[in-house]
């Protein structure tokens, strides 16, 4: 069966060294009537032995799955394992999206010869070996988040920053396609039988880019910089939970001790904010070490112009990846990564070939890119948590539960889908999406859109006049909320739908765009006067999501609502000790519950990663993570 692989563009070197922009040679288009994988195998193709095929399937009534001859139906995302990733939708969306022209996005994965994905044991396959050489060119890639925070792992709190860093900094465990363990700069892992201490084994062939060796020594720093409260860690520090402290055994063994048990301390491990800093280097440049960023990644920083562009270099000495890359240094010579906010200057970049990958392509823009024959479109949704709404639960009048169900029953979730995303993002219900594990479905109707009930319970509260320009008022006071909210259409479209839905009900809803940073800190201080923020985050596991979102520990940081809980402090954290599936499956149902009945938040819609890329770049895919993964990338003619 045939599949679709972007051809290969050799750059011009001097012509890159005298303008930093490429060269303009033709390619061929991928084959017509295919679009490019959700995670394409490219040239190091490490799922064994099949090949996949985006097919237009315009069915309604089902995705079709062919798995060991049977027709899996579903309802929105395919079952947990699967080694493709589409967009989701239930059957009712996808009825009202065949009516539009980027139907193809609803796309289904069809396998065939032997679905069978390498586990963290598996060796680098034989395709990989033969591409050990390193190759030539610079792939440019525009980022729409011109507010990132800082490219230090242990301090930043931004997705899009993670972009950058992730090419700089190793890690210990990395993540497979179907989310299985494999071993990075540490090459086995064992607890203790109450998974409060964890031995740590590592590689003992590694340096940093600044000559320094990583040991065991190293990584303790590492662990102990993540928690030290003067690194201000927004995402590090909570991954590594009730942290008490590691114990050096050797060069190559470490002990890590832990309060509580954590027995999804190796999943921890896999985050890109958890990667490893050069101790040598953060010595040297103390509170500078952002602008030297020294890791031992396949990538090294080289220039940064604030706002504007990060460029990085191959590490030519890198030769400890892990099994799911191909072996030796990265195929790219260099990488730029430039930060553009507005979507038409990313697109006209794309077009223009001034930039080879785009990321949050606008979903009225997907048609655009796809038709563009040197040009195509790849998606991964972040499938684990919703773009919803977090609401402050100390400030008022949000501090009343009544007035943050009127809020939920008030929105219109499909108008929403229709009007801002025309149907490309699935509905969310919840700040958990379907089809991922612990979701529960029978909390989906508990606030539906219900604009009568909104009414009552603000009536109810005693919002009973109403002034000339629509609002509702009590004590001579209008009903408004405040929300924060960031730049770009996949945050600033929805709130001003948001706005005029509640306005019917009589709810003014001031939007205040700000930058991350600003809406980061503004959201995590006890003194937040904000009603309500746009929240967003992915990990391939609730568990971790949910902890650092709602367990009490985490006031003051990510901890938005502000609600503290001891039930739920306590379920959150047996989830994190226990390695059983069926526990965690009842205490999240728990911990849904908890959150569902005391209208901590709400899903609006499943958050989608649409990059666009040009027919030049060959091996570009997605992480499980929906990160996107450019080791494997060349750009050839």
């Amino acid at each position: 069966m045939p599949w679709t692989r972007a051809c290969r563009c050799v750059r011009n070197r001097e012509h890159e060294r005298r303008t930093r922009g490429p060269a303009f040679p033709g390619c061929r288009r991928p084959a017509s009537g295919l679009v490019t994988l959700p995670r394409t195998l490219g040239e190091s193709a490490r799922w064994h032995g099949f090949c996949v095929a985006v097919r237009l399937w315009i069915e309604p009534q089902r995705f079709l799955c062919p798995i060991d001859g049977q027709q899996q139906q579903s309802g929105g995302l395919l079952p947990r394992g699967f080694p493709c990733r589409i967009f989701g939708s239930n059957n009712t969306m996808l009825k009202n999206r065949l009516r539009t022209p980027w139907i193809w996005l609803i796309a289904t994965v069809v396998l065939v010869a032997g679905c069978v994905a390498p586990t963290g044991d598996a060796p680098a396959m034989e395709e990989d070996a033969a591409m050990e050489s390193m190759g030539s060119g610079t792939l440019t890639i525009g980022i729409r988040n011109v507010d990132y925070d800082t490219f230090d792992p242990h301090a930043s709190a931004f997705t899009q920053s993670a972009y950058v860093f992730r090419n700089i900094f190793d890690r210990l465990i990395y993540l497979d396609d179907d989310a299985n363990y494999v071993a990075g700069l540490a090459t086995a892992w064992e607890a203790s039988d109450d998974a409060t201490e964890w031995t740590l084994t590592l590689r003992d062939d590694v340096t940093f880019h600044d000559g320094s060796a990583f040991t065991a020594d190293v990584l303790k720093f590492n662990f102990d910089r993540m928690k030290d409260p003067a690194t201000e860690s927004k995402q590090a520090g909570p991954l590594l939970g009730s942290y008490t402290g590691s114990e050096v055994v050797d060069d190559t063994t470490l002990k890590v001790t832990f309060e509580t048990p954590y027995a999804l301390f190796p999943f921890a491990l896999s985050s890109p904010f958890m990667g490893i800093v050069s101790q040598q280097a953060v010595e040297e440049h103390g509170d500078n070490f952002s602008d030297a960023l020294i890791g031992s990644g396949p990538f090294k920083f080289i220039s940064e112009i604030p706002g504007n562009e990060v460029v990085l270099e191959r590490n030519d000495d890198y030769n400890w990846g892990p099994s799911i890359f191909h072996e030796g240094p990265a195929h790219l010579e260099s990488v730029v990564f430039r930060f553009i906010l507005e979507e038409e200057a990313r697109l006209s970049a794309l077009e223009t070939g001034e930039i080879l990958i785009i990321d949050e392509v606008p979903p009225a823009a997907v048609d655009r890119v796809q038709g563009n024959p040197d040009t195509s479109v790849l998606g991964a949704p972040k499938v684990l948590l919703a773009r919803g709404i977090q609401f402050n639960t100390t400030y008022p009048p949000t501090e009343d539960i009544r007035m943050r169900q009127a809020f939920m029953h008030a929105i219109d979730r499909e108008e929403i889908d229709q009007i801002v995303f025309k149907g490309v993002y699935p509905v969310a219900y919840q700040l958990l999406t379907r089809g991922v594990k612990f979701y529960d479905a029978s909390f989906e109707n508990m606030f539906p859109y219900d604009p009568e009930r909104s009414v009552e319970l603000l009536e109810e509260m005693g919002y009973t006049e109403i002034n000339d320009d629509g609002y509702r008022m009590k004590d001579g006071e209008v009903l408004s909320l405040f929300h924060a909210t960031f730049p770009g259409y996949v945050a600033e479209l929805p709130a001003e739908v948001i706005q005029a839905q509640l306005k019917r009900v009589g709810i003014e809803f001031l939007v205040n765009v700000m930058t991350g940073t600003a809406m980061m800190d503004g959201m995590a201080s006890m003194d937040s006067t904000f009603n309500t923020a746009l929240i967003g985050t992915y990990s391939p596991d609730p568990g971790l999501f949910l902890d650092r979102m709602y367990h009490s520990s985490t006031l003051g940081t990510r901890n938005w609502s502000k609600w503290a809980n001891d039930e739920l402090d306590a379920l959150l954290r047996r989830g994190l000790e226990t390695g059983d599936e069926a526990e965690r499956a009842e205490i999240y149902a728990e911990v849904q519950r908890i959150i569902n009945e005391n209208a901590l938040g709400a899903g609006i819609y499943a958050n989608v990663s649409i990059f666009g890329v040009s027919s030049k770049v060959d091996g570009f895919r997605f992480d499980p993570y929906a990160h996107p993964e450019i080791f494997d990338v060349s750009v050839t003619e």
